[in-house]
C-alpha cells in the first residue's frame, strides 16, 4: 500500500506536500503524513533537493594546520550552532579543511562544482586565493570574521568587534593601575589579529611600544613563547592582554615559570570565553566571544542570499562583554 492511496490523495498532491509545496490544504497535508508515519517512510532529502538543482549541502571551510584546529576549543561551538541552524532550512554541513594553498586550490574547485549550495568561510590569512575564487564562481558565500581591506563591501560577513574587544581589555588593565602593558598578539597577516593588535595599540595611546608586542599563531606554545619573550625585554612587565584564550594559557605558564605570581605581579585578560580559560590557575580573564551568535548570524545572511532573499552585501558586527575571573 503506497502513502497516496492510504491518505486518500492523489500521487501529485503527496509529491507537493513532501516537496514543500504550499497549494495543499492542510487537512490533505495531515493525511499525507500521517500515511507516511504509518507506513515507516522517511522523507529523502538529499533527492528531494537534487530534483531542485541542489545539493542540500552548505561547506564550512577552514584554512588552518590539523594540529592547532582540533587544539582550538572554539572550534566544535562553530560547528554545533552550523550544524543546528543549517537543519532548520533542511540542509546538511560539510567541514572542509584546507592546510595550504595547493589545498585550498584543489578545495576551491570541489566547491565551484556544483556540489554544495553555499560556502560559510573562516578567513584567516589576507591574499587567501580561496575567496577570489568563490567570488567569481559567484557561489553564495559568507566569511566568518572581517574581510581583508577592501572587500568588506563586496562580501557578507559576521564577526565579533575585535577590535572593541582588545581596547575594553587594555584599559581595564591600564584603569587597575597597570604601567607596563603588552601584547600576544595573533597572526597579524589575518584580521582578527590585526584588529585585536590595533585595539590595543589605540587603548595605550603614547604609552605604545613596538617591543611590547609579541606575535603568536593562536596556539598555546606561542602564548609560552611570547610571555617569555616580553619579559626578557620587560622585566617591569605588569600587564598583558593576550588575543586568545588558548595563547593567554600558555602565558601563563611562562610566568609562573619565570616566578611571576598571576595577578599580583603581572595581570592577564586572554578573548573567546573558552573552556580554556576555566584550565588556568588562576582562571582567566576574559572578553567574551560570541561564537554561537556569530554563526547563527553567518547562516542567517547565507540562507538569504542561497534563497535570492538578499543579494547585496551585508555585514553583522556583534559587541564582546568582559568577564571576570582571578587573573586579572
Amino acid at each position: 500500500m503506497d502513502v497516496a492511496r492510504l491518505a486518500g490523495v492523489s500521487r501529485a498532491t503527496v509529491s507537493r506536500v513532501l516537496n514543500g509545496g504550499r497549494s495543499v490544504s492542510e487537512a490533505k497535508a495531515a493525511k499525507v503524513f500521517a500515511a507516511v508515519g504509518a507506513l515507516g517512510f522517511s522523507v529523502n532529502q538529499t533527492a528531494r533537493h537534487l530534483r531542485k538543482g541542489h545539493t542540500g549541502s552548505v561547506a564550512f571551510v577552514i584554512s588552518e594546520k590539523h594540529e592547532q584546529l582540533f587544539e582550538d576549543p572554539n572550534f566544535g561551538i562553530r560547528v554545533k550552532t552550523f550544524t543546528q541552524e543549517l537543519e532548520k532550512h533542511g540542509l546538511h554541513l560539510l567541514v572542509s579543511i584546507a592546510q595550504d594553498h595547493q589545498e585550498e586550490a584543489f578545495l576551491g574547485n570541489y566547491l565551484t562544482a556544483g556540489h554544495v549550495d553555499g560556502v560559510l568561510l573562516a578567513m584567516l590569512n589576507d591574499g587567501d586565493p580561496l575567496l577570489a575564487g568563490l567570488l567569481e564562481a559567484g557561489i553564495p558565500l559568507v566569511v566568518l570574521g572581517r574581510p581583508p581591506d577592501g572587500l568588506e563591501k563586496a562580501v557578507p560577513w559576521a564577526a565579533m568587534d575585535d577590535e572593541g574587544a582588545a581596547y575594553e581589555a587594555t584599559r581595564f588593565l591600564m584603569a587597575q593601575g597597570r604601567r607596563r602593558v603588552g601584547t600576544i598578539a595573533g597572526p597579524l597577516d589575518g584580521t582578527s589579529g590585526q584588529d585585536r593588535f590595533q585595539g590595543f595599540r589605540k587603548a595605550l595611546g603614547r604609552a605604545y611600544r613596538k617591543g611590547l608586542v609579541e606575535e603568536g599563531d593562536w596556539s598555546l606554545e606561542s602564548g609560552r613563547r611570547g610571555a617569555g619573550a616580553l619579559l626578557d625585554r620587560y622585566g617591569d612587565l605588569d600587564g598583558l592582554f593576550v588575543a586568545s584564550d588558548l595563547m593567554a594559557a600558555g602565558a601563563i605558564k611562562a610566568l609562573k615559570r619565570a616566578g611571576r605570581r598571576v595577578p599580583r605581579d603581572v595581570a592577564v585578560i586572554g578573548v573567546d570565553n573558552s573552556a580554556a580559560a576555566l584550565t588556568t590557575d588562576p582562571s582567566l580573564t576574559t572578553m567574551r566571544n560570541p561564537f554561537e551568535e556569530t554563526a547563527q548570524a553567518a547562516v542567517s545572511l547565507l540562507y538569504d542570499r542561497m534563497s535570492g532573499v538578499s543579494l547585496g552585501p551585508q555585514y553583522v558586527v556583534l559587541p564582546s562583554q568582559l568577564v571576570r575571573r582571578g587573573s586579572a
